[in-house]
This record gives C-alpha cells, structure tokens and sequence, in this order.
C-alpha cells in the first residue's frame, strides 16, 4: 500500500503513525513546508513552498481561504512533480483547513482521500478566552463561516473523514458529523510509563531533594491554555509552601488564541503582576522526549489546562507516565479523564481554587498515587497507540480494498 501525509508542518500528527506503517511495509511519503526535516526511517519527505503570502488588502474573510488555495498549490505543484517521477499513492491522508491535501484528486484523481479535521468555527466561539457579548453578531458569525471554507473544500473530496476525538468531531453541524470517523492519534503508552524512582532530568534544571514539584507546560503561554490563571496559583502556592518548586515547559509565546496588542508576552505580563520567588521557578523551554518524560514521572503534581479546545497530546502523556493530574473541568478534558478518580478537576479560572486542588494532592500523597494509577490505566485503554495504529491501518487498507 502506498500513502502519502500532508500538513504543513512535520511531524504533526503523522510522524509516528507513518513511521509505523513503514515498519509494516507500506510505502509512506510525507509532504511539508518544513524545511531541513529528517524522515523516518522507511519513508521519505518532499517539500511544498508556497509562492507567495496572501494578498496585501484582500477581504479579511477570504484572507483564510486564499492562504490555503496557495498552499494547495503549493501541494499539488510538488506532488505533480512526483508524479512525473512515478509516485503514485493509494491514499493520501491531509490535515484540513490549510490547504495541505485540497487538491490531491486534481493530481490523482482515483486516490482514496481522507481529510483530518481538527476544528469548526464557530459564533459565539466554544474556546472563547472570558465571556462573549450576548445577542446575534453578524460579523462573528460570518467570519466563522467563512475560517470554515478550506476544510469544507476537503470534506466535499473525502472517502473518510477522522478527528481525534468526540468533542471536536460535535463542534462540526450534525449533518457533517455522520460523515466523521473519531479515532484518537495515539500516545506512545510503551515510552510514557510510569516510574516511581525517577528524578527529573530536565537541562538546567537543578532541584532540591526535598522538593515539591509541580510541573506545567504547553506550546504557548496564553490564556487559551490557561497559563495566567496557572502562574496566579502559582504566586498563592509558594507564599504558603516554602519547598514548592514549579517547572513550567514550553515557549514564551501564543500558540492559540489573540495576540497581546501591546507586543509584551503573557510570561512578562505574570512576572510584572505577581510577587514571586523567581528562584523556584524553573523555565527549561521546549522540552526533549526523556527529560519530558521524567518530568511527568517524578512529577508530584503536574498541571493541564484549557478551555473547551483541542485536547493537548501532553495531557495524555503525563496521564500515561502516571503523573497525578490537576486539570480544567471542562468538555475535552472530561472525554479522557472522570474526576476522583483519574484526576482532579477544576474551573481553572479559579486561582484559589486551583491553588487548592494542587495542595491537596501536595499534602496527600496516597489519593495522588491513585489518580496517577487511574490516568495511567485511562491513557493504556483510551489512547495506546499500540491499539490504534493496527486498527488505523485497518481502516485505511479497507478504504482502498
């Protein structure tokens, strides 16, 4: 069988899957605008590179679904380019809503195309950051519709529609959703295990031995992942625990969500408005597979939040490695998790709140052991990639069969 993945970054949601599928012999290509990207072993990458950026002054709602027509381009130019060299693909799997995969069957024109989909807009928006002004918004909703266009484009082409999980496949109109297939990515629950021996190997990071850890991280510091909120608990936490020390992964940053006008960060916004010990706080960035994972085991608490938005793959992983979970009470969260008994729930807008769910595990090591214990076994049934990745490849090899 012979695939192609597309999206405009690498790996994204295909790195590993792909991986696997090389390993089971299919002949797996991956295309991205990725530059200096190393394929897995097996498969092979070609680059697309879009000609130009969207037009200076276009209309705002079509500033999307330009974009997207030039990285459709942008594929189809590189995958006519293999074409002519003989790729010839079964399948090709595209991420939706950027252009990535819009054009395959223009290319091929009997190729079994699947779009992912991650998310549909919509007014009043779902993931909203704070309260939405009431009544009808006509501008809103019409913006919304039309973010939507690139990723209706791909359903009109699709054999078979995924989304990894219920929550984001129900933000779709019902008539859409019986065309969608929910089918997690996959965590590597064989790498992320837990060990109760393990001490953080995170670079530049040097802990007491009698720490209280508490870990964090995320893509982006901003609100959407409720990174002001966290650093407010914060500041409660370590005026009343003199050990806790807090290790916060990720970019200083918005990955999701509006961009502060005023060009200063959310972390520099947190450090400016609270009183804190900077000394106990511990910023190692992005952070490498295995010291991320023996954060998430030694961890004695380990935060996620979010607002009702795409469930983070880190959630999973620290659910994997057993890590005693606080999280937001909130839809995609609670399709992974049950409150008591995998992880403690919070309305994480909440500082106090949140401070105090953290502290509680803190003083009660035995209950943290048994939500870890129960995170551990949701994240082995629910997400193992182990047990998706044959029935993905199952599907897909029905789909051309």
């Amino acid at each position: 069988m012979e695939i192609l993945f597309s999206h405009l970054n690498f790996p994204a949601q295909f790195g590993a899957f792909g991986a696997y599928l090389a390993r089971q012999g299919w002949s797996v290509t991956f295309v991205t605008e990725r530059e200096g990207v190393t394929p897995p072993s097996g498969c092979r990458v070609l680059r697309m590179t879009p000609h130009r950026a969207p037009t200076e002054g276009v209309h705002r709602f079509a500033r999307p679904l330009e974009g997207a027509m030039i990285n459709g381009q942008a594929f189809a130019n590189a995958a006519l380019a293999a074409q002519r060299k003989g790729l010839s693909p079964d399948i090709v799997v595209a991420h939706s809503g950027w252009g990535a995969g819009t054009f395959a069957k223009a290319v091929w024109p009997r190729v079994k195309y699947v779009s992912y989909v991650e998310w549909y807009y919509r007014h009043p928006p779902v993931d909203a950051v704070g309260a939405v002004p009431g009544g009808n918004d006509p501008d809103g909703r019409a913006l919304a519709l039309a973010r939507n266009a690139p990723t209706l484009m791909d359903l009109a082409e699709a054999d078979l529609v995924l989304c990894p999980t219920r929550f984001q496949a129900d933000q779709f109109p019902g008539w859409m959703r019986d065309r969608i297939t929910v089918l997690h990515d996959g965590v590597d629950t064989d790498f992320f295990t837990p060990d109760p021996g393990a001490r953080p190997d995170v670079p530049g990071v040097a802990l007491p031995d009698d720490a209280e850890i508490v870990s964090y991280a995320t893509r982006g510091m901003e609100p959407t992942r409720g990174f002001p909120e966290f650093m407010r608990a914060v500041a409660v936490l370590q005026a009343r625990r003199p050990r806790l020390h807090v290790v916060i992964g990720g970019q200083d940053r918005v990955a999701y969500g509006a961009q502060p006008t005023d060009g200063k960060g959310w972390k520099a916004r947190m450090l400016d408005e609270l009183d804190l010990d900077e000394t106990r706080l511990h910023w190692p960035g992005l952070l490498p597979r295995r010291p991320w994972r023996t954060l998430l085991q030694a961890t004695h608490v380990h935060v996620y939040l979010t607002v009702p938005f795409v469930l983070s793959w880190s959630m999973i992983e620290a659910m994997a490695a057993g890590a005693p979970l606080v999280v937001s009470d909130c839809a995609p969260v609670r399709e992974a998790v049950v409150p008591g008994i995998s992880a403690e729930m919070v309305d994480h807008r909440d500082p106090e709140a949140l401070a105090s769910a953290i502290a509680r595990l803190l003083d009660d090591r035995a209950r943290a052991a048994r939500l870890g214990q129960g995170a551990r076994a949701a994240a082995a049934r629910l997400f193992a990639a182990s047990s998706i990745y044959p029935a993905k490849a199952r599907l897909l090899g029905d789909l051309v069969r």
